[in-house]
């Protein structure tokens, strides 16, 4: 699939509800150089907002998913693809209810805070005014990805109850689905990572329970293709699209990228990887003017909402409550 050039149409659709506008639709219209194959089903576009990339305008809202049609007759050389936005393009892991928010017993907290740790994070972009991927100066993708520190600070709740809370199991390693703030520390979105354990206190009759809940922090910040502004993806892997074979136009299927050579002047098949286009085919370069890759993020955990109890501050005890 080669595409000549993706037009924004004007207008949107959006529905209305308690939580304010979502479905947000936004109409694209991509012109092809040929028409595409019978059995041809592409699942990107470039030009079109990439799945799961934040809407521009309205915090909170991404591509969940596209509705594409292809016309008949003359116009079979385009496809109108409608973008539609939405809360979240990810299914959350399914909790019941009952173990989301228990009706908790009396609670002893005996831990409840952040440590100062730090990380290791892959470094696809760098950071400043204008982000310029992390490229080799010949603008091709490094061989291995750089690495960076990074704070990774970890919030810790330890508590002891009076009874088992079913199915904490549910919530190890996923990420919150929603900001949550904990403390003074906001934290956005998929940018905590938890893991909870349970332990039976032998001999203890009233608070037999006990439970501690890691909530690992990751902040990473990138521009996902076809998103206007910087995303936040706290523990999705980022990764330039790169590679050393490539989609036939008209077949689909895939081969080996070729270059011509500068010593020949022949086709010759490339030996490193290449930057792709996010549709599958090798980006066509031109002298004097700089690459800008497509950056790929795929989620590496399933995303959840955290119960209050995981994080909610006990109560400062009173003059009152201390021991004389």
């Amino acid at each position: 699939m080669v595409i000549k050039k993706t037009i924004t149409k004007a207008g949107s659709t959006y529905k209305v509800d308690a939580s304010g506008p979502n479905d947000v639709v936004q109409h694209y219209q991509v012109i092809l150089q040929e028409p595409l194959d019978v059995d041809e089903l592409p699942d990107s576009f470039s030009g079109v907002p990439a799945l799961d990339s934040e809407h521009p305008d309205r915090p909170g809202l991404y591509v969940v998913r596209y509705e594409v049609t292809q016309p008949d007759g003359a116009a079979k050389s385009t496809l109108d693809i409608a973008v539609h936005y939405g809360p979240s393009n990810y299914t959350e892991t399914p909790i019941d209810p009952e173990a989301q928010e228990p009706t908790l017993t009396p609670t002893i907290v005996s831990e409840w805070g952040w440590d100062d740790s730090t990380g290791e994070r892959e470094l696809v972009e760098s950071v400043g005014e204008t982000p310029v991927a992390v490229l080799n100066s010949a603008g091709d993708p490094f061989e291995s990805v750089p690495t960076v520190s990074t704070p990774t600070p970890t919030f810790t709740k330890v508590m002891r109850m009076g009874d088992r809370i079913a199915r904490w199991g549910n919530y190890f390693c996923c990420v919150n689905s929603a900001a949550i703030t904990i403390g003074g520390m906001a934290c956005p979105a998929h940018t905590l990572l938890c893991t909870i354990s349970e332990k039976k206190i032998i001999g203890e009759a009233k608070y037999p329970y006990e439970y501690t809940v890691h909530l690992k922090y990751r902040s990473n910040k990138v521009h996902v293709a076809g998103a206007a502004a910087v995303t936040e993806i706290g523990w999705d892997v980022a990764i330039v699209d790169a590679g050393m074979r490539e989609k036939d136009s008209s077949t689909g299927k895939l081969k080996l990228i070729q270059v011509t050579s500068e010593e020949t002047g022949q086709p010759a098949t490339v030996t490193s990887p290449e930057l792709l286009n996010g549709s599958g085919q090798k980006i066509t370069r031109t002298a004097g003017v700089t690459v800008k890759p497509y950056i790929l993020v795929f989620q590496a955990y399933p995303r959840v909402n955290f119960p209050e109890w995981f994080y909610s501050e006990p109560p400062t005890p009173t003059a009152s409550d201390s021991t004389p």
